[in-house]
């Protein structure tokens, strides 16, 4: 009865629904494929971004992708987002064997509208204390626009 609504409180969930911002059923092939038809359209990199919704950090992360303004719009003026699950549920092998190899999570890959690998990098060199710093990621948010400016230009 994977249809079943459930309300509880106002709130309506499905019994396949999401407990954060990974979702194991999606595929992420699909979801590179439009992210670079996307990208081409509007000129933007795409930001890969593998967790899971088990992970703190994960987390976090979307939290902070959220809260800070600067950096919501440094990334949505930017990038196209594609979130990658890792879990019991799915662990999306096929698709992770052909990013850059990494220890950690969240990991993110920025690659360029026709699926160029251009960085990679774990969330963890991006912390401050005890989450992100808005520092670290605009200099790393930058530093991917001047790579944009370079190809362009070059």
């Amino acid at each position: 009865m994977l249809g079943l609504l459930i309300s509880l409180q106002g709130f309506t969930l499905t019994a396949n629904a999401v407990n954060g911002p990974y979702d194991p059923e999606r595929d992420p092939f699909k979801d590179f494929d439009l992210a670079q038809i996307e990208a081409k359209k509007n000129d933007k990199f795409i930001l890969i971004q593998v967790g899971g919704n088990w992970c703190s950090w994960c987390h976090k992360l979307e939290r902070f992708f959220n809260q800070s303004s600067e950096i919501k719009a440094l990334l949505n003026n930017n990038f196209v987002v594609v979130k990658v699950n890792v879990s019991e549920e799915n662990y999306n092998e096929e698709f992770l064997d052909q990013l850059p190899e990494f220890v950690g999570y969240p990991f993110l890959v920025v690659t360029d509208a026709n699926g160029e690998v251009l960085n990679s990098i774990t969330s963890g060199y991006l912390e401050e204390g005890n989450g992100y710093s808005e520092t670290k990621f605009r200099e790393y948010f930058k530093a991917m626009k001047s790579i944009r400016k370079k190809s362009t230009s070059g």
